[in-house]
């Protein structure tokens, strides 16, 4: 595992190389090194959301299930495994993609951590660009500067610095949060369901969600304080083309729905299940529903 993570490692560092050869410039490299993996990633991303959305729209089916079948373990187990498959919604959609795409994160963090220790003269035990690349010659040279930013330069003494030079680090981190904020809202902007049709601990579940969009941003900011200039791009740079994802996947998908609360169905009310962002009723149908009660 140990070797294979350093072939992601020396992947990464390779095509950070042919960027800058390319175009020699180290931001620029490091957008099109970001947009590039983005869209390797793309496939997983779209199966990640389907399934994500087959989960919540079937939750509502899958609570009644352990609702009447709490006294028939075996039983209800079927039924479940019944509804999600039906909803398509498998628990290795929403986590097959993430495995895949963790090593690749934790790959090019290393990455530009390592460049920015380079540029700034360290010691490093590993060095992840080609011996010959005009980008190792560069970063030992010095520090790459971009859009008036030293990108080896920690964002922390980046803003400490002289108002005018501090003056693109605070717009980059700024810029950084709220396109984290807007990535977040708009991917749960129609999804939430109306209080009253929810139950207490779904409101509960809601209002939660709400509060972690408004305040996580705000927290991955203070978390980049002492990151790299060049990490942050990186980190803006994904958030902006995942905000572009997003509206891809909702044109593909159509914009997501709010899934069914309990409270509805326990107060009787007909509703049609719907896959979030689908623009199919949910395999799990209300006259389905029905027809299971009345066995």
């Amino acid at each position: 595992m140990g070797q294979l993570f350093r072939y992601i490692e020396q992947g990464i560092g390779w095509l950070l190389s042919f960027y800058y050869d390319l175009i020699p410039s180290f931001g620029l490299a490091i957008i099109l090194l970001t947009v590039t993996i983005n869209i390797l990633l793309f496939p997983l991303t779209l199966k990640q959301t389907r399934s994500t959305r087959a989960f919540q729209a079937v939750a509502p089916e899958i609570k009644r299930i352990q609702k009447e079948l709490k006294d028939e373990p075996e039983k209800m187990q079927k039924e479940l495994m019944r509804a999600q498959r039906e909803a398509g919604a498998t628990p290795g959609g929403c986590l097959l993609p993430i495995l895949v795409q963790m090593p690749i994160w934790f790959a090019l963090f290393r990455v530009l951590q390592n460049v920015s220790e380079i540029s700034t003269g360290k010691d490093v035990e590993a060095v992840f660009l080609p011996a010959e690349s005009a980008l190792l010659a560069a970063v030992r040279g010095g520090p790459q500067r971009f859009l008036g930013m030293d990108l080896s330069l920690n964002m922390s003494n980046g803003i400490r610095s002289a108002v005018v030079t501090a003056i693109p680090y605070v717009l980059m981190l700024v810029l950084m949060i709220a396109t984290q904020y807007f990535q977040m809202w708009h991917a749960q902007r129609g999804s939430n369901a109306s209080t009253q049709d929810l139950t207490p601990q779904q409101r509960q579940q809601q209002q939660t969600q709400q509060a972690i969009t408004r305040f996580m941003p705000v927290m991955l900011g203070f978390v980049s304080w002492n990151f790299p200039a060049g990490l942050v791009l990186y980190w803006t740079t994904s958030n902006l083309f995942r905000l572009g994802q997003q509206f891809a996947i909702f044109a593909i998908d159509g914009r997501p729905h709010p899934a069914p609360g309990m409270a509805a169905v326990e107060k009787g009310k007909e509703t049609t299940p719907v896959v979030e962002g689908s623009k199919k009723p949910h395999p799990v149908s209300s006259k389905k529903q029905q027809r299971r009660k009345r066995r």
